[in-house]
């Protein structure tokens, strides 16, 4: 009796370990011990914008989280101040000149033997997604090498994503993919300019004959309204709303397009400019007082007709800062609902998570060409526009609240994740992983910006923390030193141009322009990129 009890028992214990061994083991043994990895750009955002690098600007308490269990690096720079060849020279570790890609509307050339880092993921089994929130990330352009999945859907006309509206596709994905080893790119761009917190009100109202068509936020959209003409003169009439300034005398508003685009045949109808208009010659914009009208006249018959515009409302300089703040505060909330995310699934105990920026800011803290405080980038390669954030986190790493100075680039990202993950470099890198040691990483860092979308070429070398910077039209050099000049307001070259430490940046500054504007080629951009372009501010 008792042995028939011992051998139930062991009966069920063999019974328990069968099971193990054929439905929980080839599970396990799937799954990569080194983890998933998430990696997080951040469009347009300035380190001293997010509070672990400086609490006076803006509070981003998900950012500083993620910084306070992982490492921050103080000292991360772009190579350019543009969107697509800095993502470039992220993924593929090598300088815009050498990829071809000088400007926004570019494609990144697909060559094999110069693959982008996500492919080493895809061959190791791992799924791939990208989830991108601006026009100019878009897979016509290259950046979609090695991706399973690369989300790039806009509407119609509208060339960007919120933050919240990635997240929406960026959840499903992580839930149907949890328990799959998997490298994933999400893109969040909410502060770029024109500056505009998702939660502002209409700035525009529209009247046609007296009767509301709608109110509207001129801000990154392109908008199609269809209008119900009357046979005979139609009044449209443009009134801006005072959400930002008390002022309202003070209110502009500048159009990129503003067209009707006949639904019908364009012969029978009239489009005239009234009062309140102000046109600039030279670029074809069209500046709004607070009021403006226009006449449409439909010369046969009533009919319908859509009336397209974009634009942005011109906003004092401390409410533009005041919005860019706001926007980068939006995005930290929205980061914080992915955080949410990745641990109600599980994932932060076994996932990377690398937060970088692609680049810089001016929030008016420059001169530009017309003599105005400059708002934006591309066009300079000072500090603020090329200093980015990074943050990464190692969930196997005891490391955490590390603060690191070392200076590093975005051409060091990908050699680091390859070096994280266990997985070998590949011999186009240009850049270092940031986990070896520093004597074994390169110094000096080429930075470049090109025309049409710079108004000048410019390029840089940085050897921390003298940052020297030639502009080839005007043949003028400029110097500073970021650790005693960290706004770059003393060029200090003349005095220091012939010491020992400047005179081989320069040699070496030389040698490399001389290089890459002799190589340089001229690459064209299709209609539907340039009109693209225009609707996200690049092309004036």
């Amino acid at each position: 009796m008792r042995e028939n009890k011992i051998d139930k028992i062991l009966g069920f214990c063999l019974f328990v370990l069968l099971f193990f061994m054929f439905f929980l083991l080839p599970g396990c043994k799937g799954r990569s011990k080194r983890g998933n990895y998430i990696l997080v750009t951040l469009d347009t955002q300035r380190a001293d914008h997010l509070s672990c690098y400086d609490p006076e600007n803006a509070q981003t308490p998900h950012f500083d989280f993620l910084a306070s269990e992982g490492i921050l690096y103080e000292n991360c720079f772009s190579v350019t101040p543009i969107t697509l060849p800095s993502h470039a020279s992220l993924f593929f570790s090598q300088p815009p000149h050498q990829l071809r890609v000088y400007n926004n509307g570019h494609v990144v050339k697909e060559k094999r033997n110069r693959p982008s880092f996500v492919n080493i993921f895809k061959k190791k089994g791992y799924s791939t997604a990208a989830f991108v929130s601006l026009g100019v990330l878009e897979s016509r352009f290259g950046l979609n090498e090695g991706f399973d999945l690369y989300d790039d859907q806009f509407s119609k006309g509208r060339w960007y994503l919120t933050a919240e509206e990635v997240n929406q596709k960026v959840f499903p994905w992580l839930e149907e993919n949890s328990r799959k080893d998997f490298f994933l790119w999400i893109h969040y761009s909410d502060p770029h300019e024109p500056y505009y917190p998702p939660d502002s009100p209409p700035d525009l109202r529209i009247i046609l004959n007296g009767q509301p068509v709608g109110e509207y936020n001129l801000n990154k959209t392109t908008y199609l309204v269809e209008l119900d003409l009357e046979k005979g003169k139609n009044k449209l009439e443009f009134e801006l709303e005072d959400n930002f300034i008390n002022n309202r005398s003070l209110l502009r508003a500048r159009f990129e397009s503003l067209t009707l685009a006949e639904l019908e045949d364009e012969k029978d109808i009239d489009f005239e400019f009234g009062e309140g208009w102000i046109f600039k010659k030279g670029n074809g914009a069209v500046f709004m007082e607070p009021e403006a009208a226009a006449d449409i006249t439909s010369l046969t018959e009533p009919k319908k007709a859509a009336f397209s515009f974009n634009g942005n409302i011109l906003l004092p300089f401390e409410v533009q800062r005041e919005n860019y703040r706001k926007d980068v505060e939006y995005m930290d909330k929205q980061f914080g609902e992915l955080l949410n995310k990745l641990k109600k699934l599980g994932l932060m105990k076994n996932t990377h998570i690398l937060v970088v920026g692609d680049h810089g800011e001016s929030l008016g803290d420059f001169i530009n060409y017309d003599g105005e405080p400059h708002f934006g980038h591309i066009f300079f390669l000072y500090d603020i526009y090329m200093r980015v954030p990074l943050i990464i986190y190692n969930p196997f790493s005891k490391k955490k609240g590390i603060r690191i100075s070392e200076p590093v680039s975005l051409l060091d990202i990908a050699p680091t994740i390859m070096d994280t993950m266990g997985f070998n470099g590949l011999p186009h890198f240009k850049g270092k992983s940031m986990n070896s040691p520093r004597e074994e990483r390169e110094h000096f860092i080429f930075q470049e910006t090109y025309k049409p979308q710079a108004i000048r070429n410019k390029f840089a070398l940085l050897h921390y923390p003298f940052h020297l910077i030639y502009t080839p039209v005007s043949g003028k050099y400029e110097l500073y030193d970021l650790e005693s000049d960290p706004w770059e307001r003393n060029n200090v070259y003349d005095e220091k141009s012939e010491e020992d430490q400047i005179t081989p940046m320069k040699r070496i500054l030389d040698d490399t322009v001389r290089r890459v504007i002799r190589d340089k080629i001229e690459v064209q951009v299709d209609t539907d990129t340039e009109r693209m372009l225009k609707s996200l501010g690049y092309i004036k």
